[in-house]
């Protein structure tokens, strides 16, 4: 909204102050309010395509890349080149509509005008939108229910979760191999969802196959055992097969 209402405000001006596309010839009791819709049109169709934007952001797995931000900066010119035509020749010089005239807006009053506007319009996306870099394929964010929990890991770090009644308990290691844990409000389901490759060993806990490092015990009463710390957690009779299979 900021960027649309700046960039609205920038035309405007240009509109007013340099009078271009015959707006010199054009006289009206409310010209100046007039002459402000061009800003507003450039407004509006930024604001609609910054919609259909995040819609292809999301849909393509969030990710943008500098020929989507070419290819979106020539839409934008092309989309409000024709909306500002109309505007410009049906309302503001009260002309009728021709293909010819169309053509000669784009190719003299259009491919003018990016110069001076492309240079604003990419500073401000620039320095008013986000920047994401995309996480390594290591690295895993686990989130709760409550706002601020978030842990970003890489995978090697973490060694289980555990589901206490409506909490889990999240351990892991640090670079120097220190043993910690975070407690979220989150169901061992739904954490399961964020951190897939984990394995179920019990019906209370996600196992990190990759950090055994060994398992004691029969199907009866088997334990799991994690390298570089000393710690154990139950492993059910129904998954001791498939988790020794993976381990062993």
């Amino acid at each position: 909204m900021l960027v649309s209402f700046i960039l609205g405000v920038f035309l405007s001006m240009l509109i007013i102050l340099l009078e271009p596309f015959n707006t010199n010839e054009y006289e009206s009791n409310n010209r100046i309010i007039s002459l402000l819709g061009f800003g507003a049109l450039l407004s509006c169709v930024f604001i609609i395509q910054s919609i259909i934007e995040n819609i292809w952001y999301y849909r393509g797995n969030k990710i943008w890349l500098v020929s989507y931000e070419i290819l979106s900066t020539i839409i934008f010119f092309t989309f409000s080149g024709t909306i500002i035509y109309l505007y410009n020749h049906l309302i503001i010089n009260d002309l009728n509509y021709s293909i010819k005239s169309h053509w000669w807006y784009y190719s003299h009053i259009v491919l003018a005008m990016i110069p001076i506007v492309a240079p604003v319009l990419l500073y401000l996306r620039q320095k008013f939108g986000q920047r994401i870099i995309p996480n390594s394929p290591n690295t895993i964010i686990i989130t709760g229910e409550n706002k601020n929990e978030k842990l970003k890991l890489h995978k090697k770090e973490l060694l289980y979760i555990q589901a206490v009644e409506n909490y889990i308990e999240i351990f892991f290691v640090d670079r120097d191999k220190k043993l910690l844990s975070k407690t979220f409000r989150q169901t061992l389901s739904k954490v399961h969802e964020q951190v897939s490759f984990l394995e179920k060993c019990h019906r209370s806990y996600l196992v990190n196959i990759n950090n055994i490092k060994e398992i004691q015990g029969n199907s009866q009463s088997a334990k799991i055992y994690f390298q570089h710390v000393e710690k154990k957690i139950p492993l059910s009779k129904t998954l001791y097969k498939s988790i020794k299979s993976r381990v062993f």
